[in-house]
């Protein structure tokens, strides 16, 4: 499409820089005048098609502002040498200015262009009819040119991989969640463990107890992970009520739901679900939690959500509720549409959470991603709505400008009225319905439509004769549109070829009609259907770009899931059992909380791997941070690094691949060695991971974060990733990028 949109804009520029020579060869000057002028437009057609209608050209550039100022140049000097022959040429000239300069400028000298054209034809000819059409068609014309080449470098960035920067902001508010709900409770549990150890002789009672606050940390974490996982599927409003009852009841606290609301938008239903998972979070994290009443509320345009609980002391360990940054970054989401969120603690010390918003309006900040880029251009983009609004002043200014025309020709009330009256059906039926994204081209009705026009177009031919005024241009675009390649192209060929022939038994100039009509067509095609395949890509952008954000929550899901779960289940069931023992048998009561801190250590550990695994990560800092980790659990580190400059994707995935490795060495050997080295080759850059201590029955993650779903990674940048158990326990994990 972008070649195609190239093409007419070639096209209807060279048309209008050959009815200008035209009128220079007419004008009767001298033939070093008319070389020079024929110079300066061939120069002009050339910017035009060559500079400013490349899709790689920077239009916001020096280099723009450059050839601007040359085609500014080239298009004003000669206009007192030829005047009347030299009228249409800075129209172009406008519509470049449209594309290069800043928006409040360039439209002021879009409006001093085509107003300086209109009053150079004032001085010229006096004539009121002559003005006008002047400045219409000067405006028409910039105007199409400008849509046409700004579609042009458009239309390429529609079909870039979607959802790039919707996916990073996914990322960023997973890690955010996982540090907040997870990180302070993984580190309360491991210090903890080391306190009931200390207390298990001397202060049994005491030990007993915090061995009842590890519990209740670990069960409210293991659910914020179920709840984590489950808010990142998609489900409906009813669905998320069911889910949050469930969890509340598995925690052993008595819920109480009144749902009593209207119709409500998806932004207001998006963003009471958002508040509604944060507040039950938060639930979660107090202790002598028994009930919990969840309240939705619609009163005229007001809908309110309350959350209130009988508990009045929070969980050890954990921030207080109304500290939670999660609901800081809800109550500004909730701030723009025009609610309020409060939370805390009323007098009675019951926990509380108040959300009123109104149900009016429309717009939601929730957080949605904008496309990479969409905010560093110095203008903002062509948006569908704005395209198809200058497309109709397009098509209506070729309308005025026919209006004007039929002036000039009669004064008859019948014939102009009657003419006026087929030029605005021929309108309407462009844009309600040629013109419209959404219609759908080729069907009986388009094929009546084109009829109509065919109609509309000759009709007043055969009435009026020399006073014929139509706009043939809209009917051949319609072919283009309509019918199939070659038979659109060889009715187009039709109708062109009727017009000049007809303009030939007629008053009128069948070159210059002849190519107007070209100009109209082609105009009236590009236009329409560059619109339509711009309306066309960015849905299909949209609709890509939601599967996309799907795909990471999955993801990320189905990652928390996999790597917390088990861990958090596990220090749930070792705790109770470390109670069990704690009187009986305290020495193997030490072991077990022994274990507990080492699996809250490790979780802790997938925490940091989950939603670091989200990021961009530096390779360097992750591989002190290697070094420092296992330093610290007294293995022997060796490390040697030799890379350069890697690129964004390729450091990531290593940086990624190293934090998993070391984690499988800290949760899987019982050795005393691991050696990491990078080495960079010419194309491949190499990361490997060997350590001692490993068994055949070290039970190695393919799950999840693990190395499978780091091998999926590796392999996506089309590199290599092994695994390999020697018979006397050195492991080695491998991983090859090119670069």
């Amino acid at each position: 499409m972008p070649a195609l949109a190239r093409v007419i804009v070639a096209v209807v520029s060279f048309g209008l820089y050959g009815v200008m020579f035209g009128y220079v060869l007419s004008s009767g000057v001298g033939v070093w005048q008319t070389v020079q002028g024929g110079c300066c437009l061939l120069v002009l057609w050339f910017l035009q098609v060559f500079y400013f209608g490349r899709p790689s050209t920077s239009l916001h550039s020096l280099a723009s502002y450059a050839v601007l100022a040359v085609q500014a140049c080239l298009a004003l000097l000669p206009l007192p040498q030829f005047g009347q022959s030299w009228i249409g040429v800075p129209s172009l000239l406008a519509g470049s200015a449209l594309l290069v300069l800043p928006p409040a400028t360039a439209w002021i000298v879009f409006g001093v262009i085509v107003a300086g054209s209109a009053w150079v034809q004032a001085l010229l000819t006096g004539s009121v009819l002559d003005v006008a059409f002047v400045a219409v068609c000067g405006a028409v014309v910039a105007l199409a040119v400008y849509v046409l080449t700004r579609l042009i470098t458009e239309l390429p960035e529609a079909r870039v991989e979607p959802g790039r920067a919707a996916v990073a902001g996914e990322r960023s508010r997973f890690a955010r969640e996982l540090d907040e709900l997870l990180g302070v409770g993984l580190a309360t549990i491991e210090s903890k463990c080391a306190a009931v150890c200390k207390l298990l002789v001397e202060q049994p009672a005491r030990a007993r107890q915090e061995l009842g606050d590890i519990l209740t940390i670990a069960r409210h974490a293991l659910a914020d992970v179920r709840l984590i996982s489950r808010g990142y599927r998609q489900r409906s409003f009813e669905e998320e009520f069911r889910t949050t009852e469930s969890a509340l009841r598995a925690a052993g606290v008595d819920v109480r739901i009144e749902l009593d609301h209207g119709e409500l938008s998806r932004h207001v239903r998006t963003l009471l679900v958002a508040v509604l998972r944060t507040g039950v979070v938060n639930v979660l994290r107090l202790s002598s939690l028994k009930t919990c009443e969840i309240t939705i509320r619609q009163a005229s345009d007001t809908v309110s959500l309350d959350i209130v609980t009988d508990s009045q002391v929070d969980r050890p360990g954990m921030p207080e509720p109304a500290e939670d940054n999660g609901l800081d970054t809800l109550a500004a989401r909730v701030a723009a549409l025009g609610g309020s969120l409060v939370a805390g603690r009323p007098g009675d010390r019951r926990y509380g959470l108040h959300l009123s918003i109104p149900v009016g309006r429309e717009r939601a900040q929730d957080g949605g991603s904008t496309p990479a880029g969409e905010h560093d251009e110095p203008v903002p983009r062509l948006t569908n709505r704005f395209t198809t609004a200058l497309m109709q002043v397009v098509c209506c200014g070729f309308v005025v400008a026919a209006v004007l025309h039929l002036l000039r020709l009669t004064h008859d009330p019948t014939e102009i009225s009657t003419s006026v009256g087929y030029l605005m059906a021929l309108l309407l039926l462009q844009l309600c319905y040629v013109s419209r994204p959404a219609t759908p081209l080729h069907s009986t009705v388009s094929y009546v439509v084109l009829v109509l026009q065919a109609v509309l177009v000759y009709l007043p031919l055969i009435q009026f004769g020399p006073h014929w005024v139509s706009i043939p241009g809209f009917l051949a675009g319609t072919m283009l549109l309509v019918l199939r390649p070659v038979a659109a192209w060889a009715g187009f060929v039709v109708v062109v070829a009727s017009v000049g022939w007809a303009q030939t038994g007629l008053t009128g100039n069948p070159l210059e009609t002849t190519i107007a009509t070209v100009i109209t067509g082609l105009i009236t095609y590009g236009l329409t259907w560059m619109v339509r395949s711009m309306t066309e890509l960015r849905a299909t952008r949209q609709r890509l770009t939601q599967v996309a954000v799907d795909q990471e929550r999955r993801r990320f899901a189905r990652d928390l899931h996999d790597l917390l779960g088990l861990s958090l289940s596990a220090i749930i069931l070792k705790t109770e059992l470390a109670a069990k023992l704690l009187t009986a048998e305290p020495r193997r009561a030490d072991q077990e909380l022994t274990e507990i801190a080492d699996t809250a250590r490790l979780a802790l550990i997938d925490v940091q791997l989950v939603a670091s695994g989200y990021r961009d990560l530096s390779l360097d800092e992750e591989a002190r941070s290697a070094e420092s980790v296992l330093t610290a659990a007294d293995i022997d580190v060796r490390m040697e690094l030799h890379y350069g400059e890697l690129p964004v994707e390729v450091r990531t995935v290593l940086a990624t691949v190293l934090r998993e490795g070391v984690t499988n060495v800290l949760r899987h050997s019982k050795g005393a060695n691991c050696r990491i080295t990078v080495r960079q080759d010419d194309d491949t850059v190499l990361l490997e991971i060997t350590n001692d201590g490993m068994t055949r029955s070290a039970e190695m993650p393919s799950t999840g974060s693990g190395i499978s779903n780091l091998s999926d990674r590796v392999t996506t940048l089309g590199g290599e990733l092994t695994t390999d158990l020697n018979p006397d326990g050195t492991f080695r994990l491998q991983a090859r990028v090119p670069v």
